[in-house]
């Protein structure tokens, strides 16, 4: 055997070899347990299960008190000693005689119309305001008539099962409340109190008067202009006027005599005065366009004096050192404002297309708000409307002023217009922000905390609070009342139906009650039986 070996290899001992596989097999049985134990600890947790179902016949720990759980008079379908449930026994609590779906409140058994319902102790306060009345005046969730939810009761076995499912109640109050749409909105300058100021006539700039955020009063000379033009209608005015005082003493002279002169001499003379009027008519409305305001009367102005006066035409006295120019051209300021934009410099020149001023009035500002298509139908002028921009830094309100006939194609909203003046000083020309279209107001709304309502595919529910709750012999029992909500706040929401001012509800947990609640209508199947 030792001559058929291969050169060079010995032979190795079995225990040697056998030894040197240990590690090998240790690695391959960690393998397996790596993958067969979450196995083993499922079915070892399933194990578990079965033997604490068998053992506690397969009943939960319950909210409503672990003394209850481990005897045999329990509900367990309401989660209370079967003796003292008034759900399955229904003379321990007996209901009211059922009054039906209040069409006038859209609510079942409503507690406006059938005070008797309320759950309180004592005369009920009714509504300080027309709850029904508000009801149309916006659209609100309606709840379904045919429902049978609101004829449910919720139970506690005691106070410290209520505790124990974090209940919390509030009392039914009376508030302040403002019903409003939101819209966004823009702030911008009226633009019948905006004036985009030009040169008249062509010319270089003599002086700058104003700058950027002046104050200025209408009627306010902001620059003068050397225009040539001023100039030669100034000399056209003048030379009518001469013309025309000439031509009517020659018409004067020859009506005198007009014996003695043939027919045809006094109609040329008359022409010649009609035509000197008409000069004098044309070279006035020729520096009236040019904004220069004349006296009355020219023809009978002392040309050689009028001529002194017609230099400084429109020119306070305070600017007419300047220069000496006839061609003199004032731009003035149409209104009561700021000087918002200035684009020229003096020495430089103009034409009567360049914008040279933006004068606007900050007082008079317009509102534009973007109200959705489907707010438009609870829109009206003369609503007030209350804005403010996002950084709710700036306020102002104001009414509707005016509506848009027609929708926008592509935003599918309607604009809104709300004229802002005096108090809005603060505002600025294209601040953004939102505007609260107010609906109603209401200084007493029946309110309760936001928490309070609880929403199904029927409708809006609360839970009240029994009268009797702490009564020595009383029930630990919540009402189900269907409710109409109306204005929200950030903390309340208001009812037009369905409570009553101090009614106790259920808030913070209303919702453990609403799963009870639908838990129960299931039915769980236990062997209870109502009497």
């Amino acid at each position: 055997m030792s001559q058929l070996a291969s050169p060079g290899v010995r032979d190795v001992p079995a225990s040697r070899a056998y030894d040197s596989q240990q590690p090998s097999r240790l690695r391959g049985v960690l393998v397996w347990l790596g993958h067969a134990l979450p196995n083993l600890l499922v079915f070892a947790l399933l194990t578990s299960i079965l033997w604490w179902g068998h053992h506690s016949g397969w009943k939960l720990p319950s909210l409503y008190g672990d003394a209850a759980v481990t005897t045999d008079d329990w509900c367990s379908e309401h989660l209370v000693p079967e003796s003292q449930c008034v759900e399955c026994s229904a003379d321990l609590l007996a209901k009211p005689k059922p009054k039906g779906f209040c069409k006038k409140h859209g609510v079942a058994e409503c507690v406006i119309c059938n005070p008797e319902l309320a759950q309180v102790k004592g005369p009920p306060s009714h509504p300080k305001y027309d709850t029904a009345a508000a009801i149309p005046l916006m659209r609100r969730r309606e709840n379904n008539s045919l429902s049978k939810v609101h004829e449910g009761r919720v139970q506690f076995a005691s106070d410290e099962a209520a505790e124990k499912a974090g209940l919390d109640i509030d009392i039914v109050s009376e508030q302040p409340m403002t019903e409003a749409i939101s819209a966004t909105g823009e702030v911008s300058f009226d633009p019948t109190s905006v004036g985009h100021l030009s040169s008249k006539a062509a010319g270089s700039v003599i002086a700058v008067h104003k700058k950027v955020g002046d104050s200025v009063k209408a009627g306010e000379v902001l620059a003068i202009v050397d225009a040539a033009v001023v100039g030669q209608a100034k000399s056209q005015l003048l030379q009518a006027i001469v013309q025309l005082q000439l031509r009517k003493a020659h018409y004067e002279r020859v009506s005198a005599a007009s014996i003695a002169i043939a027919g045809r001499s006094i109609l040329e003379t008359e022409a010649a005065l009609k035509e000197a009027e008409i000069n004098l008519v044309s070279s006035r409305q020729a520096l009236a366009n040019l904004g220069f305001k004349l006296p009355s009367d020219l023809s009978i102005k002392d040309a050689k004096a009028f001529a002194v006066e017609l230099q400084y035409l429109g020119i306070p006295a305070e600017h007419q050192e300047a220069t000496a120019s006839n061609n003199l051209l004032p731009i003035r300021s149409p209104l009561d404002g700021v000087v918002l934009e200035s684009e020229i410099v003096a020495g430089e020149v103009v034409d009567s297309t360049e914008k040279l001023f933006t004068v606007a009035d900050p007082n008079r500002l317009w509102l534009i708000l973007n109200v959705r298509q489907e707010d438009a139908a609870y829109v009206h002028e003369g609503q007030q409307v209350e804005f403010s921009t996002d950084d709710n830094t700036q306020h102002a309100s104001g009414p509707i002023s005016w509506i848009s006939p027609r929708v926008d194609e592509k935003t599918r909203t309607m604009q809104v217009r709300v004229m802002l003046t005096g108090e809005s000083q603060n505002l600025r020309d294209k601040a953004f922000g939102t505007g609260r279209i107010i609906v109603r107001r209401e200084e007493q709304a029946i309110v309760v905390p936001l928490g309070a309502v609880q929403a199904t595919s029927d409708g809006n529910l609360i839970f009240v609070r029994d009268r009797g709750y702490f009564d020595p012999n009383g029930f630990k029992v919540f009402h189900v009342r269907q409710v109409r909500l109306g204005a929200k706040s950030d903390t309340h929401v208001e009812l037009l139906a369905g409570a009553l001012p101090g009614e106790v509800v259920a808030t913070q947990g209303s919702n453990v009650l609403l799963a009870q609640l639908l838990r129960s209508s299931l039915g769980a199947g236990c062997g209870c039986h109502q009497e």
